[in-house]
Parts: C-alpha cells; structure tokens; sequence
C-alpha cells in the first residue's frame, strides 16, 4: 500500500514538474473567469459549477500543447491562448459593464460601426478594472523564460515521447471526469438555457466563461446555416402559426374611442435619441428639465410605461420595432444582417393609402447600413447628413438636433405642397453618449448647481454646490434639456409654418442612455451641505 502511495505522490510530483508552464495557464485562464463573474455576476450564481466548467474546457484546450515536442512551440501556443482569452475577459467585462449582457460572436458584423462612437468607447465604456484581465500575458512570458534560464533539464524532459503521452492522458482524464461531474449537477432548464442563450447572464454564471462562448459560436453559426437552408422549413412553421390563430380569432374589427381618429392625417414621428422618461419627471433647482416634452405630455396622448425593445443594434433596432412591430434579432442585427428581407410594416400600409414616405437624419446614411435599412422599411426618399444638409453646426456625431430640425422644415413645407398626404421620421443625434460635448454650445446656458439658502447672523444667503457638475448624469442631464429645446424649437417652427394643421406628431425614446448605475448615486444621495455622496 505504501508502494502505490509512494508511487502515486511521485507521479503527482513530477507531474507538476513537468508541467509548470502548462499548469501556469489553466490555473490563469481558471482565475481570469472566476474575476469576470466576480466584477459582473458576483456571487449570485453557484461557485463550484462554473469553476469545475471552466477547468474542463481549460484543460482540453491545454491538451493539444502536448502535440508539440519542442517547449518553445508549446509556449507559443500557450500563449495565443492567454492572449484570446484575456481579450475575451476584457471584452466580456466592459460589455457587461454597459450593457448588462455578455459578448457574442454575432457582434462581428456590427464593428464597422464603432468608428462614428468611439469617443462614446473611450469616455464611458472602459474602466480601469477592465486591464486586470491582461495580467497573465507577462507572467506566462515570464514562468517560461525563468524555465528556460533556471535548468535543461526541463527542456529534455518534455521530449520524451512516453512521458508527453503520460501526461496527456491523465490530464484527459481529469478533464473529462470534470465535465462528467458537472453535467450530473445540471437540469433540463439549464440545458435549455444554454441552448437559447436568450439569459445569457445565468448561462456564464452556470456554465462558465469558456462554455459560454464556445455555446454562442455554435448558436450563432446555427442561426447562419438555417438562414442558408432551412428557409423553407421555417417558412412552413411561420405559416402553420398563423393559419392556426386566425382561425381561433374573432372576424370582426373591434373598435374604441381612439379608432380612426387620426385617419387621414399627415404623421411626423420623432426618434428621440437616448430620451429617457424619468427626465421628464426631473425637476433642476425647481426648474422642469424638460419644460417641452412635459407641455406636449399634458396636452397629448402620454405613455409613460414605454420600454425599447433593442438590441446590440440600439438606435437602430428600435427604428425597426416601431415600424415593423418585430423583435430584434437576437443574433447579429437586422440593420447589417438581415436589411435585405420583405417585412411587413407601418411605412408600406401607409403607402398603400396613398402616403409619401420618407426619414431624415442628421448623421451619416451608411450609419447602420440605414441607406438600405430605411428603403427595405418603406421609406420613398431618406434625407441625410451626406447630401441633403448643410453642415453648419456639429455636435458629436454630426449635425444638431436644432440645425437638423430648423433645416428640416423648408424640406417638409415642399412635401406638404407636392403630395396630400404624407409620413415623416425624423431621427435626431445630438443626445448620443458620451454628451460631452454639448458643454461647447455657445448659446447653451444652464446650470445644473445645487441651489441653497444658508441663514448666517439673521440674513438668507444664496449659496451654490457642484451637485451634478462635471458628471456623467450631469452631463446627459444638459445634453436632454437641449433635445427639448429642439424638439420646443421643432414644434414652433413647424406651428408657424402651417404644418401642425392636419399632422398627428409621434415622439418616442429610443433606448436608454447608457449610463450606469454607479452614476446615479450623486443624483439620489448627494449632501449639498457637505458636498459629498451619501452612504446606503
């Protein structure tokens, strides 16, 4: 007995000996997951399964390194590995940070995109906390130069071909030992989960990073190949749903108050871009954030529990929710991946009625692929940054709302003129993350201080704190109170002009801001007396 345990601790040791660099790289790649989960699902997910997951996969991957004789190929390897999965974490982490969500592979086709954001990448989406990530790059650089100095011995032994099968095996051993345990702790709604990957925060918790991701790129490849050729089969499916409801489905039409009231009428429809409604509920040393959007509310049809359906397509997903009334996809985006098919939509009825369609927007048309995006929605004519203004005030990503809407009103006075009946979109720009860059607007003034009165011997003085100035929140908060202005502005001018005679005007917010929640701290919990933030 002795023998074998003498034997067994011999193997384990020499194991471990020769395996330092290996063994350095699952024991990173394994920490690296569990610091994701920590900065991002914290603790609200089991801790053994994820981990017993993540060393499964780990050590597969590991498993090939054994292919290599020479330790320098078996280092390069080791090391491309580090270096995707270190990225992979980074990514992961900052997405999560923003987004609430996880990486997939379908966001690939969505990164010529993030050239006209990328002060939004750089001024609100990375942290500090992101690069903790990179870390085992340099040390796995340096566990094998310390190798390589320290003895030969190490060099000679992994080329053993008896030894290198040796290992190889009993790390295939543990790794599929691993799995099998993990797998007996699963239930069927686990499965399912993975499989859909529509909770894509409880599928990393569960299963861990690396099964994760390798589960997305199967899921979205899937999602690629039945676009390819199982068109028809979905086709049927699609159809048979239908068949099926309109036969247990009421004939008659019902009808309300509301019904038909707007026949017949002229519709602006307004993309307010990252509006929020809480705003709208925000009131600034006693001032109404939003004076306009609040008058245009009481005056109108207001719904207040409105949520964007969107996507990883944001703006544009929510453009095509609204007109087709048609979840995102949840693989890729329909305006870059799936633009080119014949949806049924708002736009395409209306022209049926004898409407003249179009959009205008004061960023780039290619912007999400919206020079195509828009005409598959039905859209006769698309108005854009590229030929259509005059560029005579940025800010941010391009034209302003109240250069855009000022030089918007001439264009729809010639359409009201050459056609009777007509529906515009008009999407507006300026509020977009990081909204730095409305602090610049020379004609822009207010004053987002935190007003008070302090009594000192008998007498009331007005004093002042930074409150929100020089915030995150600050500065969407300005950046909103602008897009009201605009929107004010809109209003007026498209009144004087006669346009508002006929015309049923639609406002609806996009998507959030993208502000995370860390940042509202200041808003709800700030102490103007000591100009502090505070505690729970």
């Amino acid at each position: 007995m002795n023998k074998v345990i003498t034997k067994i601790r011999s193997g384990i040791g020499g194991y471990l000996k020769d395996n330092i660099l290996f063994l350095t790289f699952v024991f990173a790649s394994v920490l690296n997951g569990f610091l994701l989960r920590a900065f991002t699902v914290k603790f609200n997910y089991s801790q053994i399964k994820p981990l017993m997951a993540d060393m499964a996969v780990i050590l597969l991957l590991a498993l090939i390194s054994y292919v290599f004789k020479k330790p320098r190929k078996q280092f390069v390897y080791l090391l491309v590995l580090t270096i995707i999965f270190s990225i992979l974490c980074t990514a992961n982490s900052i997405y999560y940070t923003n987004y609430k969500s996880f990486i997939s592979v379908s966001l690939i086709s969505t990164a010529s995109q993030l050239g006209g954001v990328m002060d939004a990448v750089t001024e609100n989406i990375m942290e500090p906390k992101d690069l903790i990530f990179l870390w085992d790059i340099p040390v796995i650089i340096v566990v094998y130069i310390l190798l390589k100095r320290r003895t030969r011995d190490y060099i000679t032994e992994v080329k053993e071909k008896r030894k290198r099968r040796g290992y190889a095996l009993g790390t295939f051993c543990v790794s599929i030992g691993l799995a099998g345990i993990f797998c007996s702790t699963l239930t069927g709604t686990d499965y399912s989960r993975l499989a859909k990957q529509w909770n894509r925060e409880y599928v990393l918790g569960t299963f861990g990073l690396y099964t994760y991701q390798f589960s997305d790129v199967i899921s979205c490849t899937h999602a690629k190949i039945n676009m390819m050729f199982g068109y028809e089969e979905s086709e049927e499916v699609f159809n048979k749903f239908y068949d099926d409801k309109s036969k247990t489905e009421e004939t008659s039409e019902k009808s309300n108050k509301y019904t038909n009231i707007f026949k017949g009428k002229n519709i602006i429809v307004i993309h307010a871009e990252s509006f929020q409604q809480f705003c709208m509920d925000t009131y600034i040393n006693g001032e109404e954030l939003t004076p306009n959007m609040n008058k245009l509310a009481r005056e109108g049809l207001y719904f207040s529990n409105f949520y964007a359906q969107e996507s990883v397509g944001t703006s544009s997903d929510s453009e095509f929710t609204f007109a087709s009334s048609l979840m995102p996809a949840s693989s890729g985006t329909v305006a870059i991946n799936y633009w080119d098919r014949d949806y049924t939509t708002t736009q395409k009825m209306l022209k049926k009625k004898g409407y003249y369609t179009f959009s205008m927007h004061g960023n780039n048309g290619s912007y999400w692929n919206r020079l195509n995006l828009h005409h598959s929605l039905g859209y006769d004519d698309f108005f854009n940054y590229n030929k259509d203004f005059n560029i005579d005030e940025t800010i941010g990503l391009g034209l302003s709302d109240k250069s855009f809407f000022r030089q918007a009103v001439p264009k729809i006075e010639k359409i009201n003129k050459e056609h009777d009946k007509w529906y515009g979109a008009f999407l507006m720009l300026t509020n977009h993350t990081p909204f730095t860059d409305i602090e610049r607007v020379s004609d822009y003034e207010v004053d987002f201080k935190y007003k008070m009165y302090n009594e000192e011997d008998g007498m009331y003085e007005e004093k002042s704190a930074p409150f929100l100035e020089g915030t995150k929140l600050g500065s969407y908060f300005k950046s909103v109170h602008y897009a009201d202005q605009a929107i004010g502005q809109f209003m007026t001018e498209l009144d004087n002009a006669g346009l508002l005679d006929n015309t049923v005007v639609v406002i609806y917010g996009d998507h959030d801001a993208k502000i995370k929640a860390e940042e509202y701290d200041r808003y709800f919990n700030y102490n103007p007396f000591t100009d502090s933030v505070l505690t729970e």
